[in-house]
This record gives structure tokens, sequence and C-alpha cells, in this order.
């Protein structure tokens, strides 16, 4: 089912006064204390990093779990064309996503770095690439504490220079969670925003202290430039810690776009043509839309991320890297401001290599890159030409609706007493599934 928000002719001038206070608002509302991650070596692509068995799932384990259940798959192709023995090093973070105190041996069992356990050469595509997998844990390193965690990949001949870096968490079941979304208390939100209210519960860890000692952090979409952390809970009663009306309120977004790039024969839904060159095959995308006012809530999306996959051969070293062209149909330039394609081909960030250029001749947004063939979610986000840290906002091409499904991730950590920050406990749902 579509709905829309239609904007009567006679009060368009209102809506746009209520369209400029709502853009500074979103703007404002979605401070991020996290540092984003480095580029990607450009040597390296294509990384995918999830459980085992489930490729759309963020990178999330419980330390409890068995070796069959709380595994990592991560997955990458070194284009180089030339055989490199890529090591893996796993990082112990604070909540903070800075590196702990903690000394690799306090954290680890086994070696401080692995090797990539399986590669394969490409077959059948245009572009030549070695691919790489590794689970994790493994016999060669396992981690024995939860919180945050980075994966660094690293050349063994400059070990002290990641190449890639992703986020995970590996956490335990200490407290109880109890976690829903619902209306924000501000009127002017009820429509656009999504507020998530949530009480924690000591189970069989004391919490002692949680004013200072405990630290809950919400991520929509796997999206750490839109996590909200550090709000006080509104009380304390017993064993109860209750975050309802906290302050966690988000940007409902809309529905994730998709390019679906898994065959080469024909042009799937959203592709206005494809064409086979003698280096690569190219994808151009039909022109996009602004729906600032429109919600597409009738399709399922898979929450900004991306699936390797093709029609024809295995899906890991017989999907090529394609070129593919957006094109986004914004009436006018928006004077000031920047847009980014952004989902988990860009790390969820607004990075320089999505940043989409103005074709004045044309009158659109363009951009131009490369993507391993499979389904790939994204949206369209706006920042402020100046701004280089904020996660930029939604509102200006994508809309913001309170029926959006996202996906919310809710880390509990607590400041424990051997001097880390303990995941204790860790919740995640979706909200209007």
């Amino acid at each position: 089912m579509t709905f829309s928000w239609h904007v009567p002719q006679a009060s368009s001038g209102l809506w746009a006064l209520a369209l400029t206070w709502f853009s500074a608002t979103v703007a404002n509302a979605q401070p991020s204390t996290f540092p984003p991650l480095p580029l990607d070596d450009a040597r390296i692509q294509a990384v995918t990093f999830h459980p085992v068995g489930q490729p759309i799932a963020p990178p999330v384990v419980s330390l409890a779990q068995s070796q069959e259940q709380g595994v990592l798959e991560l997955r990458f192709d070194d284009m180089t064309g030339d055989y490199t023995p890529w090591e893996v090093q796993i990082v112990h973070c604070d909540r903070h996503w800075q590196p702990s105190d903690l000394h690799p041996s306090e954290y680890l069992q086994g070696f401080y770095s692995t090797p990539t356990s399986d590669d394969e050469a490409s077959f059948g595509t245009k572009v030549d690439f070695t691919h790489h997998l590794l689970r994790l844990p493994n016999d060669d390193l396992k981690w024995t504490r939860s919180g945050n965690y980075l994966l660094q990949i690293v050349d063994p001949y400059e070990p002290e220079r990641p190449l890639v870096q992703r986020r995970f968490v590996v956490f335990e079941e200490l407290c109880d969670v109890d976690a829903k979304v619902g209306e924000p208390s501000d009127l002017a939100l009820v429509r656009s925003h999504q507020e998530v209210h949530f009480t924690v519960k000591e189970r069989n860890y004391s919490l002692s202290d949680p004013y200072d000692r405990l630290t809950v952090t919400v991520v929509p979409n796997w999206t750490w430039s839109r996590a909200i952390t550090g709000k006080e809970p509104r009380f304390v009663k017993g064993t109860e810690i209750d975050f309802t009306r906290s302050g966690h309120i988000f940007e409902g977004g809309n529905t994730y776009r998709f390019v679906d790039l898994k065959g080469l024969e024909f042009s799937a839904r959203g592709v206005a043509r494809l064409e086979e060159h003698p280096d690569a095959w190219h994808f151009w995308l039909e022109t996009d839309e602004r729906r600032t006012y429109d919600y597409f809530g009738g399709g399922q999306d898979i929450h900004g991320a991306s699936v390797t996959h093709n029609d024809r051969l295995d899906p890991y070293t017989g999907s090529d890297h394609v070129w593919v062209h957006w094109s986004l149909d914004t009436r006018h330039p928006l004077a000031g401001r920047d847009v980014y394609v952004v989902g988990a081909l860009s790390q969820h960030e607004c990075r320089p290599d999505f940043k989409m250029i103005y074709d004045a001749d044309r009158g659109l947004y363009t951009l131009d890159q490369t993507l391993k063939q499979g389904y790939h979610n994204y949206h369209y986000v706006v920042r402020e030409q100046d701004d280089r840290d904020s996660a930029g906002q939604l509102l200006d091409v994508e809309g913001s609706h309170a029926q959006t499904n996202n996906l919310y991730t809710l880390v509990v950590h607590y400041e424990d007493w051997e001097g880390y920050d303990r995941v204790v406990g860790l919740s995640q749902w979706e909200s209007n599934p």
C-alpha cells in the first residue's frame, strides 16, 4: 500500500516554510560522537561482513553462542591481479569506538592476527579479481570478552596501516532489554519521526550506579553516524532502569530504493539500459525523483544492505564488477548542499566517492560508480557543503515518515570493574515489520 501526502497549491508557501524549519530541525537532531571509518583501500572492494547465513543482518554475535551459531563471515575481492596474503586483525574498543586499554592477550585467544583462510580466482567475469573468505572466530583466533570490536584487513608487510575497517559487536545476555518504537512526544514530529522507548532490567549482573557507568546506544539500520548514545535514564526503580521518552528520536526516513544488478541478459526493474563494453558491463538506472511527501511503504527493503548474487554462476567468484550510472531529478540544484548515494555500498556514510555531481545541461544529479553484481539498497542523503562530520538528512529528497520500517540495534554498555566497556545486553527489532 502506498501512502502519500498531497501539498495543497493554495498553501504551498506555508509548506515551503515548514520544510525549511523541518530541514533545520532534522539536521540538528542527530549528532553522532562516533568517528567515521576511513575509506577502503582501492585494492580491496565488495567487502561484506555479517553472521554466517544471514547476509542482510548486521555483524553482531553473542559471546556465549556455539561455534556454529556465533560466527561472522568476511568476504572481499582483491582487485590487484596479484596474490597477496591479506591478514585480519581484531581490535577491542570502548563504547566510543576508540581502542580500549586491554592488551590483545586479554580479549583474544590464539593469534593476534590471522590470514584469510580461503581464496579463489574469479571465473567468467570481465573484471578479474581474487575472492577471499574468512570466518571468525576460528581455531586460530577467538574473542574472549564482549564489547565493540574493529575488524581490520592489513597487508602483512605493513600491518600498522589498516586497509579496510568494519565494526562489529560481541554481546552478553546479562540483562533484559524491553524495547519498542512509539510516537515522539513533540507533536511536530509525530508524522515524521520515531522514538525508541526501552527499559533495561538487571538479571544476574549488578548494574550499580547506572547514571555514571551504564551507556545505551541506539543504532538505526546499522548507521552509526545516526546513532544516539549517552542519554540518561528517566528513572531507576529497583532493578529496572527506564529510558521511556528519554530523547532517542530518529528520522523515520523512507523505504530504501534498490538497484538490481543480478542479471546480464536482460534489464531488471529500475534499469533503463544495460550495455556490454569490452572491459565491463554498464547499468544505466532509471532517473529517480524526489519523494519528500510520498511514503513508499508497499515494498520490502533490506534496511540498506547489499547482497552479492548473479543469475548464472557462483555468487562470489562469478559475479562481475559493473559500472552503475545513477541520475536524480530534484527539479533544481540544491543550493549550498551536496547529495550522496548512501547504503552498505558506501559503508552507510556520506563518502566522497559516492557524492553526486550536478549536470546543468541535463538538469540532473549524476553518479558513476562500480559495484559488484547483486542487490543493493540505497538512499539519497543531503548534507551542507561545509559539513564534513554529520550524517546528513533524508528529508530533502527521501522524505521522513513515521510509518517506515527501520531496523534498530540497541547496545547496552557497562563500565566493568575489570576496566573495559562490557556489552551486557543487546536488542534488535524492526519498527514496523
